[in-house]
């Protein structure tokens, strides 16, 4: 009889073989039978009853046992990663009404007045494993992961053991996971990719390798990792292949690349493709993990660019319904619908009667309209296509523009807010921030730290745009068309510990602050003649200038940094002058703002910088850069190619 719990079917596995390997970390490599004892020590530390355990740790074989340890008292599972804002780890365990907490010593206070039970990275078991703490409980929920909510709030969703079960079934059916492979835990534990990295390997005989956090944090870093434990099965989001699509080579181990959690392009695996077997898969948390499956090495790209999502994986249906909840033929535009063995318990707290995400059909079967528009291809394969609602991936993790909308407004530092989803050039979606505040003197710093104590960084957006009042349709509605767009860079070099990073509007008090203490630097003298209204001002229109000019791309900005101290910054205003036999497209760029804080010139930080503003403006086309600058700097900008021009006026204050 096939086992009817994820810790039914782990133990299976000891059984077969208690000597393989099951897990490889930084601190040690654990076989199958000592990571069920390291369980076993765990689940004994629980208190009998308790029906919810969050899970607050480093990720680590410590982390799998004591997951496996709530799995063995029959208990669910709640994940957090110790980076989360303290608020809203205390809502996530109020929400979930979490019983106890597995953490360590440098986590304990995120516990607050919940039991906590301490499991350092290299705890060891006192005790022996208990074999008959084994829950068989498939309808019981295995675990409870949060993603973002319309309410303003994170939303649970509960998944049974069953439902975790079908998973792995369908996923040893496509790939064929075997004791020869090794999987690579990458991914955060309060996304479902975790789920995916942790129990189809595990439960199909294969292991389990978990790197440092900081070989997490480098590409290169990570594939020696993997390079070294000889990783098989690596699952990530798109942006992670991309990266690993620009090396010059990667581990000959590798045998399998899974992309999930947005949309897979082309462009970001064109030269893994034909190396290694790279899937593309599609699946929201509410239905585990993954629905579709699509592989791109044997397959096409459609004429966006992006590869289908797949067909069904075993124990799937998918329906792609229009408005009237009926199926649309193939090539018409419908809601994916999701039925079959991976349709979870929903929302705890009732919440899918909110937003009717889960629905009863006529056959008594329940099916999750997941809010994703897609259309059927001639081949039978799914074509993503967007989001039917405000929902909005970034970087792989699923965010609900509304519920960053409504933090905003709770704030009460704004009267109105507006929060959309732009696409950069890559195709990755970014969020921009339209607000208007309700006093003058309150800071976007001041916004900003306010979101942080409630939402995760990555849904803070990366733009915030501040206006009189939000634009309007005749309907009353926001008219999206009015909203100045940012444009989003992301660039960066690193030169002898110099760091340049750009600035964008979504940083303009940084902006404004550096700017005036140039404008101080530059025109001290007059500084005593300038009154302070007349001070504040001139911050008013450059801030005017900085948001226009940013947004529209006619700007770039950058500071230097050493360490984490600002030791410089500049700027490069792009424009068009007439056209000559010299610079037939007219464009140009002028170098201003260039700037070095005293202890730190003459470290050729300025250098650097003006390197880096001619590098972007050339690359915005740019045929011509100019300046103006005073005689002590002269020797800098010669050594760049600057020269002087011979005749040229200067017209100040209407005076020749």
């Amino acid at each position: 009889m096939e086992p009817r719990s994820i810790i039914a079917a782990f133990n299976e596995k000891v059984r077969e073989n208690p000597a393989a390997i099951a897990i490889i970390d930084e601190l040690r490599t654990l076989t199958r039978e000592k990571l069920w004892h390291l369980s076993g020590g765990i689940a004994a530390k629980l208190p009998d009853g308790c029906r919810r355990v969050g899970i607050v740790m480093d990720h680590g074989a410590a982390m799998i046992a004591a997951i496996f340890a709530v799995l063995r008292r029959g208990a669910t599972y709640v994940p957090v990663e110790p980076f989360f804002p303290k608020e809203r780890i205390q809502f996530m365990f109020q929400d979930a009404e979490i019983d106890a907490v597995i953490t360590q010593s440098a986590y304990q206070t995120l516990a607050g007045e919940i039991p906590a039970y301490l499991v350092e990275r290299d705890y060891e078991a006192e005790t022996d494993a208990d074999d008959t703490l084994v829950s068989e409980d498939e309808e019981g929920a295995a675990y409870i992961l949060y993603t973002s909510g319309t309410t303003g709030q994170p939303k649970g969703i509960a998944v049974t053991n069953g439902n975790v079960l079908h998973y792995v079934r369908a996923f040893q059916r496509e790939f064929q996971p075997g004791e020869k492979d090794i999987m690579l835990q990458y991914s955060v534990c309060s996304f479902d990719i975790f789920v995916e990295e942790v129990f189809t390997s595990l439960l199909s005989g294969a292991a389990l390798a978990i790197p440092a956090a900081g070989d997490r944090e480098n590409i290169r870093r990570l594939m020696d990792f993997v390079a070294r434990c000889q990783v098989t099965i690596l699952s990530g989001f798109p942006y992670l292949l991309q990266e690993m699509n620009g090396l010059p080579a990667l581990p000959p181990s590798l045998r399998l690349l899974i992309s999930g959690g947005d949309v897979l392009r082309e462009a970001y695996v064109d030269r893994l493709v034909d190396k290694i077997t790279v899937y593309n898969t599609y699946g929201p948390s509410e239905t585990t993990v993954c629905a579709a499956y699509y592989n791109c090495s044997a397959g096409y790209a459609l004429d966006d660019g992006s590869y289908p999502v797949g067909k069904p994986v075993q124990g799937t249906e998918i329906l792609l319904l229009d408005e009237h909840v009926r199926e649309v033929p193939p090539g018409v535009t419908g809601e994916i619908c999701i039925l079959g063995n991976g349709v979870s318990l929903g929302y705890i707290g009732g919440r899918d009667k909110e937003n009717e995400a889960f629905i009863t059909c006529s056959d008594g079967r329940r099916m999750y309209r997941s809010g994703d528009l897609g259309y059927w291809l001639s081949d039978g394969n799914i074509a993503f296509l967007r989001r039917k609602d405000t929902q909005v991936m970034i970087y792989g993790k699923r965010v609900e523009t509304g519920e960053v909308e409504n933090v905003l407004l709770r704030s009460g530092l704004l009267r109105q807010a507006y929060v959309c989803a732009a696409i950069d050039e890559n195709q990755l979606s970014y969020m921009i921030a339209y607000i208007v505040m309700k006093n003058a003197t309150t800071t976007i710093s001041q916004v900003r730290a306010y979101l942080a104590k409630y939402l995760a960084d990555f849904m803070i957006p990366e733009f915030f745009v501040e206006l009189p009042s939000l634009p309007l349709t005749p309907n009353g509605k926001v008219d999206k068309k009015a909203l100045p767009v940012p444009r989003r860079e992301i660039a960066k070099i690193r030169a002898k510990g110099t760091v340049i990073e750009t600035l964008a509007a979504s940083d303009i008090e940084l902006l404004l602050e550096l700017r005036m203490e140039v404008l101080s630097h530059v025109f001290s003298e007059q500084r005593q003649e300038i009154s302070e209204e007349e001070w504040n001002l001139l911050k008013e229109e450059n801030r005017r200038y900085y948001l226009a000019e940013l947004a529209q791309g006619g700007h770039i900005a950058c500071i230097a940094r050493e360490g984490e101290t600002i030791v410089g910054c500049g700027g490069v205003c792009l424009y068009r002058e007439m056209p000559s036999p010299d610079n037939l497209s007219g464009k140009c760029g002028y170098l201003m703002n260039i700037y070095t804080r005293k202890p730190y010139r003459k470290n050729g930080v300025a250098r650097k910088m003006c390197k880096w503003l001619i590098q972007k403006a050339k690359e915005k086309g740019a045929e011509k850069i100019y300046l103006e600058t005073s005689e002590e700097a002269k020797g800098l900008y010669y050594s760049l190619g600057f020269r002087e021009m011979k005749g040229y006026l200067k017209l100040e204050n209407g005076k020749a």
